[in-house]
């Protein structure tokens, strides 16, 4: 990922997301790809489901639960 503004600086908050979903990733692959799918492919969760082959209720739960990691490691929390 190239994490540029157009002034050619890094953005420091797109980085930080950026190395949260590499954790997250290498923690829960399932979870990682949920992000990616709904926050960056911006598809819903009926679409992340079947994408993935699970069940809507999987992808609700997974999601809701990578965010709280998510946030709590962007706001510098202890994982």
């Amino acid at each position: 990922m190239n994490a540029a503004r157009i002034d050619g600086k890094p953005d420091a908050d797109l980085l930080a997301m950026h190395d949260a979903l590499n954790e997250l990733s290498a923690i829960d692959p399932q979870q990682g790809r949920i992000v990616e799918l709904r926050f960056f492919g911006g598809l819903s969760i009926p679409e992340t489901a079947t994408v993935l082959g699970v069940g809507h209720a999987t992808v609700e739960r997974d999601w809701k639960l990578a965010r709280a990691w998510l946030r709590r490691k962007l706001e510098g929390h202890p994982s």
